[in-house]
């Protein structure tokens, strides 16, 4: 089998797709049916399963770090992966609100806290959030309004093993979900870029302007290192979007059609045969313990 005209992709991990396990397959599905009509040779694999590390073409969802970790491993052997395992690293909260504030996203006021803590709880309403991963389950975020629901949320995660959180603060505004696909080699305007309001979410209707979205959302994604992106923002009172999550490889589920032709645009070059050293991007100077 030609490596260079084989192509693994990974999926992610059931726990971390809670409620979008199909939609989830789906994107994979689509993306790997678009590469063997250009000629490659696919196989699609659990993240705990077996797959070629060695100058191998990757394109992944898992995010765990056991996987991360071979990966980034493969990496170092001349492996090219879409997302880099660095990149997915860096969309754990802990590490992306260190990442936002060093290149200056603009995003909600967030802290690190321990949650067995005995801290009180922030002068206003907070987001409480697992300091790893995106949810994974309905407790994975939760909003806390008052001195006793912080306390209760502290313990909760304490109580599950999760030894820190995220408090973030609440923005007010309109809620939108974007996704995109960034190639740093071509102007920002160029790449292919999509919102929507939130489902179920109340709406303000506030005005903005969509190039200011787009032009925070692929800064939040550059920050992170990423490719294939989406994620959450909140539209305020004046305009400005405030960049609230961001994860490596959505489901895309109301573009699915769309969406695997615009990422494979990005990436047939590097899964061609062009395979050169790139070591993982690395956060320095984090001291929470690694994510499981």
């Amino acid at each position: 089998m030609n490596a260079a005209k084989t192509c693994w992709g990974i999926y992610r991990e059931l726990a971390h797709s809670p409620g979008r396990v199909d939609a989830d397959r789906a994107i994979l599905d689509c993306v790997g049916e678009a590469l063997a009509a250009r000629g490659f040779n696919v196989e699609l694999v659990a993240a705990d399963a077996e797959f070629d590390t060695h100058f191998a073409n990757i394109f992944v969802m898992c995010e765990r770090g056991p996987v991360l970790a071979r990966l980034g491993n493969a990496e170092k052997t001349g492996s090219i992966v879409v997302n880099s395992p660095g990149a997915i690293r860096n969309t754990y909260r802990h590490r992306m609100i260190e990442l936002f504030a060093r290149h200056h996203v603009l995003a909600p006021a967030s802290q690190v806290v321990a949650s067995d803590a005995n801290k009180p709880r922030p002068p206003t309403g907070v987001w409480v959030k697992r300091y790893d991963f995106h949810a994974t389950e309905s407790r994975d975020v939760m909003y806390a309004a008052s001195e006793e629901g912080w306390q209760e949320a502290l313990r909760g995660f304490a109580k599950r093993g999760i030894p820190f959180v995220v408090a973030q603060e609440h923005v007010p505004g309109d809620l939108v979900k974007f996704y995109g696909v960034r190639n740093a080699k071509a102007p920002m305007e160029s790449n292919w870029f999509e919102w929507f309001y939130h489902r179920d979410k109340g709406m303000l209707g506030y005005s903005f302007e969509v190039l200011c979205l787009r032009r925070a959302a692929f800064g939040a994604a550059a920050a992170l290192g990423l490719e294939i992106f989406g994620g959450d923002a909140i539209i305020q009172a004046d305009g400005e979007p405030v960049i609230v999550d961001i994860n490596a490889w959505p489901s895309y589920a109301r573009y699915r059609d769309r969406a695997p032709a615009v990422q494979l645009a990005a990436m047939p070059r590097k899964l061609a045969g062009q395979h050169a050293h790139r070591a993982p991007a690395r956060l320095r100077g984090t001291l929470l313990p690694a994510a499981p």
